[in-house]
């Protein structure tokens, strides 16, 4: 990509499930002709330029503790700012944390921001709050839970003292005056939209406004490895077993997989770039694959069981097949949550997780007479996915507006 500022600017340290939704924008966007930059893990370099968007490294870290989760990235991302032909008054930033380092240098330079809501999980209600917070609201003090405790606990969150004192020291630095609350800093946010369909989010009446784009479901159109093929062929309609990208210690939930297909007699496929396996131990009946583009594979398995993030629920629920969810953090517990509801599957707390609990919700899936006309009901729903051309289309609107300044010399002064 030539040294232009780009159009859109996208920032998020994220896993598969936070970045595959930004590429598959981003180089619907690069198909328009328009110019772009994602500022990501390392991990994800080659992926973005593959499709013609610029790359800036801000982190090379796997995982994120909350404690530094707090504008964590900010002194990579306050040097790509520093570049000449980083950002023009023009350019447009896609922010999906509110606590992302994007989004304190977006406001310092007047840069128009779209939030994109990337799980229903990120947004505080108080008529139905995400779970397992919901699950309190279901309770015996259900009532005082939601009109008093609730509320207290939202407003302790947002006034927390300690990321208070490191947002506001980072305002501080960009010229910024300092805010009350992590929500603070609005004005240059001009549009915000969901990326799951309003089906799947079930909204309250107390959520924001928003537009429902839908689940971020680009086509690959990469071939399935032959070694995979090979299997399938063997051993059609086999159980699919992921714990996802982020997770790097996953013997326990795999040795769970390997006793609930020796208890059902099933095949299995077990995707993971962690876990370390001597294809023998597994035996014929299992095969272990570091990664394989869920959009083909799916196709062909019987059920996924995995931990919960929402990239591999909506591509459960667009190949039409149950799953067995085992949530660890973050979105999963409420995405284990919001399938229940769905009728799409079933969930199995992780402290409970076993080869003879996942083999039990194996099952009763599986014979569950009315799971296939709901499971129906969703793939054609997902059949012909637009969120990815809706949300570029979103973020061209907002890149034709007025800029928010007329120029640059008119944006604080970064130190």
């Amino acid at each position: 990509m030539t040294e232009r500022a780009p159009h859109f600017l996208f920032e998020n340290i994220g896993s598969h499930g936070d970045i595959l939704p930004l590429i598959g924008i981003a180089a619907e966007l690069v198909r328009r002709g328009q110019r772009c930059q994602l500022l990501a893990n390392e991990h994800f370099r080659a992926q973005a330029v593959a499709r013609g968007i610029g790359f800036q490294a801000i982190t090379t870290q796997r995982t994120h503790k909350f404690a530094s989760h707090v504008y964590s990235t900010f002194d990579c991302t306050h040097d790509y700012f520093r570049r000449l032909h980083a950002f023009d008054e023009r350019t447009v930033v896609i922010s999906t944390n509110v606590l992302g380092a994007g989004e304190p240098l977006a406001e310092a330079h007047g840069l128009r921001t779209v939030r994109l809501m990337l799980f229903p999980f990120r947004i505080k209600s108080l008529i139905s709050p995400p779970w397992p917070l919901g699950a309190r609201a279901l309770g015996a003090d259900g009532e005082r839970f939601l009109r008093v405790t609730l509320p207290a606990m939202y407003s302790a969150a947002e006034s927390h003292p300690e990321v208070l004192a490191k947002i506001n020291a980072t305002r501080a630095q960009l010229g910024l005056a300092p805010v009350c609350s992590t929500n603070g800093g609005r004005k240059h946010v001009v549009a915000e939209a969901a990326m799951f369909p309003e089906w799947y989010g079930m909204p309250a009446s107390d959520w924001p406004a928003l537009e429902f784009l839908g689940f971020p479901l680009p086509s690959s159109n990469e071939p399935m490895p032959a070694r995979v093929l090979e299997f399938l062929a063997r051993h059609p309609r086999p159980l699919v077993f992921t714990t996802g990208t982020g997770c790097c210690e996953p013997e326990r939930f795999f040795e769970a997989a390997a006793q609930c297909c020796a208890q059902l007699g099933m095949p299995g496929i077990f995707l993971s770039r962690f876990l370390r396996a001597d294809p023998q131990q597994l035996g014929d009946q299992i095969a272990h694959f570091e990664y394989v583009e869920l959009e083909g594979l799916l196709r062909h398995a019987a059920l996924i069981v995995h931990h919960g993030g929402l990239g591999t629920t909506a591509r459960a629920l667009q190949a039409g097949i149950p799953q067995v969810i085992s949530p660890m953090v973050f979105d999963q517990p409420d995405n284990g949550h919001r399938v229940e509801v769905l009728g799409a599957g079933r969930v199995v707390p992780r402290e409970r997780m076993g080869g003879a609990t996942f083999a039990a919700a194996v099952r009763d899936l599986l014979s569950d007479p009315e799971l296939g006309s709901r499971l129906s009901r969703y793939r054609s729903a997902l059949a012909s996915p637009r969120a990815v051309e809706r949300a570029a289309e979103l973020l061209l609107n907002v890149a034709r507006r007025t800029p928010l300044l007329s120029g640059l010399d008119r944006a604080p002064v970064c130190t």
